[in-house]
């Protein structure tokens, strides 16, 4: 846990000059994609990527590049121990060591004699011995003193282990640089890899590596139990044996290390795990046994007078070690990675986008146990403007009460954990987190993570999860020594495992007791393991698809993916991370939040006498109810505890509350106009974009009609507009329709765009015969705000006067739409999208919406990032565009009914067509 101050809170939410270029730029989805999405009436999270699409910027900075070194750093510790010969002449190499400090060479303590002859120097920086290639990079310096383990003996192959001071310190280069030692006695790691050279070959490579399996005590000590003379006392706990059946090659020499590279800093550190004991060379016929080196750390610590915590060791000089190759795209890579050959020094372009563990632009979200000193427990995804997701496991048995989204604290309502969660297990694993929050007090819906879809997840290569670790284990490992341990937020980029892999993984383990299911997937390093504190696991945080720059000014959230349930070293090592799939409980968040329910998973109860289309019927709870197909009925007004069948068709006929269907009778008036103007309908259609707030042109949204009323004989003021429905029906609110004091409208013009040219000819002034009000409008709380002006003629049809047709989806509403708007001189339009009820109702000030209105907003943006301004006039319409059979058919889908602080961008309340379509129907 983590208590307030110990992760730095780096907030970057600042949008530069160079972020302009996302939020005017096109939109990722086309127009003829985004026109179609449709919203539930009833709320959903499934707007998130619409909403978030107008944001995106496919073009993201480009990351600044490093240089990677082409030369190895791999074996940069790895020493010869030399032998003068009996002549005096040219010098033997005859066993390895490890550099451990500048001053010291781990080895074997039985390579410390040959012959009755000690070693008198080391070679260091010179993989190739017998080749002077890469001598000037060779450091040879004589050995001052040879120390053996206190307890070996010559005879055995017990504390087979010795320290070589030397005469001078070496000079630590990119070629001779100290290793580190492993310090748990803990092996979890499932390759080790042998170092050191064949001396016994006639002739020798410059070095040979190769990669062991650790083999447990048991089987070693078959392997052994007939050497009674070095293992008289078995295999014990000091010692430890790796091999391979199938090894081809393998250092045969002795004193050389067992090791196991460990990645912090985007750079890989050799940690000496074994020193290969009394001659035993690893082998397809035996294990090789090694002196287990954890067992001798207080030792070696008392002898070489340092401290080998493996942190403090990594630091040191993180900037000689050995780059990770993945910073390198691939293309830059050579087919063959020249390992061995250290006379060449030079660089290709490292990308630090590529790391594989790195420290984020900022701390994100966390939930928290608020107190003296807040204690941060785990992490969480803002998914709704008041609601948090995180891991059940993280908060069953906490009371958390705060929640921190980039430094933006809020308290906690409620905790409401999945009702199929198994505190044993990872199944379910999921909880919500209601905030306490109102229009004043809430997440800007900017801060928003979108669930991912489940599309294309699978083929995905890299996903991005976060953890906790110091940052001078996961800087740009640059700078040797940096003593700044502060924890930060780390990113830890990871790969998906099959779930056969991530099974066997955790087989035996009671969390995954029935395998990975279809809600879960799990995530690797490939192999790769961290330096012990490098990253520690952050569970309930988000896991991502998308990597972004470290410098990157977009703020906005990328795709939530899944949750992480469980992840010890944050991915790597031997054991994935298991994270819950965020699609996969989609409906149980929505209904969590939104209280939608899935009316086709209510129970439906066939009546007793079936009944046929439109007759009288009684709904749930004895309400008065009509027959009516399931898709003209409103499906929130049906999902109650049952649904009552009037009769099974191929889609059920159900009995569908009164004032919550479209009358069958209406259906013929509603359809007519899809069909009847097709050869004035537009055949292409695009966002307004630029053209945002400039005059319509000809023949665009030729439905729009200026209402007006007589100032005298000769001059009409036209205060509002309306929308044609068909020849002789206009549109508009009850609100336009009130404009002029105890006066109804009195004519309409169609076919102008411009007050200024009303009567240059194209126009059709046509007066109107009567207005009808919905009879319960209020206009003091703006319910029923809506009016239907009946023509004294009808209106002749051409490209500039065409009636747009009425949206007569009861359950679903276009996401995105084109808002015409009056200004009482000329028409305009601009993109505008629908923000669901529940939204509008709990963040804006209109806090008394009902289900026959809805809530837009305008679609573009400011150029610093900002909700523009949403402004409007009375019985603006809110068109969509929708796309049949090759051409654009205008749907009306609200009308602007009133707002109260537009000029912020905050959305405007607008009447729903859909709740009036049978009252529309009857004076049409």
């Amino acid at each position: 846990m983590l208590e307030r101050g110990t992760i730095t809170l780096l907030v970057l939410l600042a949008i530069t000059s160079s972020a302009d270029r996302w939020v005017v730029l096109a939109f990722r989805k086309s127009f003829e994609e985004l026109s179609v999405h449709t919203l539930p009436d009833s709320g959903s999270l499934e707007d998130c990527s619409l909403r978030m699409q107008k944001l995106a910027h496919d073009e993201p900075p480009a990351a600044p590049l490093q240089e990677f070194p082409s030369f190895s750093r791999e074996f940069a510790h790895l020493a010869a121990l030399g032998w003068k010969s009996a002549n005096g002449g040219d010098i033997e190499w005859r066993c390895s060591g490890s550099l451990i400090a500048e001053d010291f060479v781990l080895t074997a303590a039985h390579c410390t004699q040959d012959e009755g002859m000690e070693p008198t120097v080391v070679r260091l920086g010179d993989l190739d011995l017998y080749n002077a290639k890469d001598d000037r990079f060779m450091q040879q310096i004589e050995i001052a003193e040879i120390i053996r383990h206190p307890e070996f003996n010559f005879n055995s192959a017990y504390h087979d282990i010795a320290l070589l001071r030397l005469k001078k310190s070496v000079t630590v280069t990119d070629f001779v640089t100290p290793a580190c030692l492993y310090t748990n006695d803990s092996l979890t790691f499932d390759k080790l890899h042998a170092a050191g050279w064949d001396f016994y070959a006639e002739v020798s490579p410059p070095i040979v590596t190769t990669p062991l399996n650790p083999i447990n005590q048991d089987r070693c000590k078959f392997w052994y139990r007939d050497n009674k003379e070095a293992f008289r006392k078995g295999i014990n706990r000091m010692l430890m044996c790796a091999g391979d059946e199938q090894l081809q090659s393998c250092p045969s020499d002795t004193g050389g290390p067992l090791q196991v590279k460990l990645l912090s800093s985007s750079r890989y550190t050799p940690f000496v795990v074994g020193v290969s004991a009394l001659g035993v060379p690893c082998g397809a016929t035996t294990p090789g046994v090694y002196a287990k080196v954890p067992h001798y750390i207080l030792w070696i610590e008392a002898v070489t007078k340092r401290v080998y915590h493996p942190p403090d060791c990594v630091i040191r000089y993180i900037s000689k070690r050995e780059l990770d190759a993945s910073l390198v795209a691939p293309e830059l890579k050579t087919t063959t990675l020249e390992t061995h050959l250290t006379g060449k020094k030079g660089t290709v372009e490292a990308n630090p986008l590529r790391a594989k563990l790195h420290v984020f632009k900022e701390f994100k979200c966390a939930v928290g146990k608020d107190g003296e000193n807040v204690e941060w427990i785990c992490g969480c995804t803002i998914v709704a403007q008041d609601f948090a997701l995180t891991s059940a496991r993280c908060v069953k048995d906490i009371d958390v009460d705060v929640v921190n989204y980039r430094n933006d604290w809020k308290k906690i309502a409620e905790v409401i954990f999945h009702p199929e969660y198994d505190r044993k297990t990872l199944y379910n694993d999921l909880a919500l987190i209601r905030l306490q929050t109102d229009n004043r007090n809430r997440y800007d819906w900017k801060a928003v993570s979108c669930i991912g879809t489940a599309s294309d997840d699978d083929q995905r290569e890299l996903f991005l999860s976060f953890g906790i670790g110091p940052y001078n284990l996961n800087d740009n490992g640059l700078t040797d020594s940096n003593t700044d341990g502060t924890e930060r937020y780390i990113t830890a980029t990871l790969q998906q495992v099959a779930n056969a892999n991530c099974t066997e993984s955790y087989k035996g383990y009671g969390i995954l007791k029935s395998g990975l299911n279809e809600t879960q997937f799990c995530l690797g390093s490939g192999g790769d393991h961290l330096v012990p504190g490098a990253c520690e696991p952050w569970n309930g945080n988000e896991v991502l698809n998308e990597i972004r720059p470290p410098v990157d000014t977009n703020p906005f959230p990328e795709d939530l993916i899944g949750v992480s349930s469980y992840a010890p070293d944050c991915g790597f090592g031997r054991r994935p991370l298991v994270a819950t799939r965020a699609i996969a409980f989609l409906d149980w968040m929505n209904n969590v939040i939104y209280k939608t329910m899935n009316v086709h998973t209510v129970p439906q109860v066939l009546m007793e006498k079936e009944l046929a289309l439109d007759y009288i019927c009684e709904a749930s709870d004895r309400e008065a109810g009509v027959c009516a197909h399931i898709d003209h009925c409103s499906h929130r007004a049906l999902a109650k505890d049952v649904v009552k069948v009037c009769t099974n068709e191929t889609e059920p006929i159900v009995c569908c509350p009164v004032n919550s269907f479209i009358a069958t009778a209406h259906l013929p008036l509603l359809t007519e106009c899809e069909t009847t103007y097709q050869r004035f309908r537009k055949k292409y259609a695009d966002f307004v974009g630029e053209q945002s707030g400039q005059p319509l042109v000809e023949g665009d949204h030729p439905h729009s009609v200026m209402i007006g009323w007589k100032v005298n004989k000769t001059a009409t003021a036209w205060h509002c507009m309306g929308t044609l429905i068909n020849l002789n029906t206009v549109l508009t609110t009850a609100g336009c329709a009130n404009s002029v004091r105890r006066r109804s409208p009195e004519v309409v013009s169609i076919g102008e765009t411009n007050v200024a040219r009303i009567y240059d000819g194209a126009a059709q002034i046509i007066r109107v015969k009567e207005t009808i009000r919905y009879p319960s409008y209020n206009p003091k709380t703006h319910d029923n705000d809506i009016a239907v002006l009946k023509l004294d003629s009808d209106v002749l049809i051409n490209e500039n006067a065409v009636p747009a047709c009425l949206w007569r989806d009861l359950n679903r509403t276009p996401y995105y739409g084109q808002k015409i708007h009056f200004d009482g001189q000329s028409f305009t339009t601009r993109d505008k999208n629908v923000i669901h009820n529940r939204d509008c109702q709990l963040f804006t000030s209109h806090t008394e919406l009902t289900n026959d209105q809805l809530c837009w907003q305008e679609f573009r943006l400011r150029p610093d990032g900002t909700d523009a301004p949403n402004c409007g006039r009375k019985g603006d319409p809110f068109i969509t565009l929708q796309r049949s059979n090759n051409i654009y058919l205008p749907y009306l889908v609200g009308l602007y009914s009133y707002d109260q602080q537009c000029a912020s961008g905050e959305p405007i309340v607008a009447t729903r067509i859909s709740s009036y379509i049978n009252w529309i129907s009857l004076y049409m």
